[in-house]
């Protein structure tokens, strides 16, 4: 039984150690191409119009991310992540001899499909590669890791953006995905896989789980709205460096490592305290940080202000996804938790799209300061309902124990 233990724990190990490293590489490149093209697109046409139709053309997979839930829970998730990043490489492979705009709106529908598919695989896999005790500290070290590749990727980008054309960020891009490709192969899952069931009912059973769970459904709602801020968010960034700030689009680069100095310091935070924080307390603490980034972006006059908001995302990037994801692992089934990820996030991203969409119209209307505030606001507000919600969900949790 020892010797069982051992093998057992050894493996966690080893699991652990391949899932943040194939997680680090496969952000690595990601980083570096959303950084890249934006910075490229910016460059060439100088229209806001254009750069939101890349970030449209990154939550379009919403509508197709809801029907793969069943493929997640059907397959072998080992061999879906490998063929994922294999695809990824030939994508970049194909952006090498043709860089039109339409030829990167298809790319990025495609890359951020095949993401959007890794994110629900992977949530899906390391149910499988952990116990579920050991879920939220596995979790909170992959984050660790990622935020490594944000504070590295970016500058890379820039840097490659002001010395060498782009075909160096799409050719590292390749080499990146097919090294990640080859890592997942040598995951071992500690528990068997459960063999789902694809039957029709089964099926929809399975995408019926998000609603039939309570808290499930709420904490997604909670996370809906968090997208949508960030969905509005995410468009104004280069706009408030160049127009505001009066700075160059590399400084866009830079901003995003920033962030990702930030997501280290949470990751860090999380991994220090990790007997003490649970996961809707890192939630509750990642909503109040997006809300005092956003004023305080909204009231930088110069780029170092900008930074203090920046670093706070960068540390709400992390605090709140890894928060939601690890509420949802906790109360799926296991039966049916690519299902209800696939489920998930397919609302959530359409709560992106939404606020992606709205950020032409919205502009139209105020301010770019004063549209900072309005989200910071909304933030603020989601966080106090999330705090309350937690507390009269916690109490008859308690005492069913």
């Amino acid at each position: 039984e020892f010797f069982m233990c051992n093998t057992k724990l050894n493996q966690n190990r080893k699991n652990l150690c391949l899932i943040s490293l194939a997680k680090f590489l496969s952000g690595f490149a990601g980083y570096i191409y959303d950084i890249g093209i934006v910075i490229y697109l910016f460059q060439e046409t100088e229209s806001a119009a254009v750069i939101g139709g890349f970030f449209v053309s990154q939550f379009l997979p919403a509508f197709i991310i809801f029907v793969m839930g069943g493929i997640i829970d059907k397959y072998n998730k080992k061999t879906l992540m490998v063929i994922s990043n294999l695809a990824k490489a030939a994508l970049m492979l194909g952006l090498l001899f043709n860089r039109n705009i339409w030829c990167i709106y298809v790319v990025t529908f495609g890359m951020n499909l095949l993401l959007e598919f890794e994110g629900s695989t992977i949530s899906a896999m390391m149910a499988q590669a952990f116990a579920k005790g050991e879920l939220f500290k596995a979790s909170s070290v992959v984050n660790f890791l990622d935020s490594l590749s944000m504070i590295a990727a970016p500058l890379c980008a820039s840097v490659l953006a002001l010395g060498f054309e782009v075909n160096i960020n799409l050719a590292l891009n390749i080499i990146l995905y097919v090294v990640t490709a080859i890592l997942y192969c040598f995951i071992v899952f500690v528990h068997a896989p459960q063999e789902a069931n694809t039957s029709c009912g089964k099926m929809l059973k399975g995408y019926k789980a998000l609603f039939a769970n309570k808290h499930i459904l709420i904490t997604v709602i909670f996370w809906n709205v968090f997208m949508y801020c960030i969905g509005v968010a995410s468009p104004l960034e280069i706009i408030m460096i160049e127009e505001k700030l009066e700075m160059s689009s590399y400084w866009y680069g830079i901003g995003n490592a920033v962030e990702g100095v930030g997501m280290l310091a949470a990751s860090a935070l999380v991994l220090g305290k990790i007997r003490k924080l649970k996961p809707s307390s890192v939630i509750a603490l990642g909503l109040c940080s997006a809300s005092l980034s956003y004023i305080i972006i909204g009231i930088s006059d110069n780029i170092w202000v900008y930074f203090i908001g920046a670093c706070l995302v960068g540390i709400t990037a992390t605090f709140c996804p890894l928060g939601f994801k690890t509420e949802i692992q906790l109360e799926s089934e296991p039966e049916y938790i690519g299902r209800t990820f696939a489920t998930a996030r397919f609302f959530i991203l359409l709560s992106r799209i939404g606020g992606a969409l709205a950020v032409g119209l919205l502009m139209r209307v105020w301010d770019i300061r004063m549209l900072y505030f309005s989200i910071s606001g909304l933030l603020l507000a989601t966080a106090v309902g999330y705090g309350l919600y937690i507390r009269r969900w916690c109490v008859p949790v308690e005492r069913k124990k």
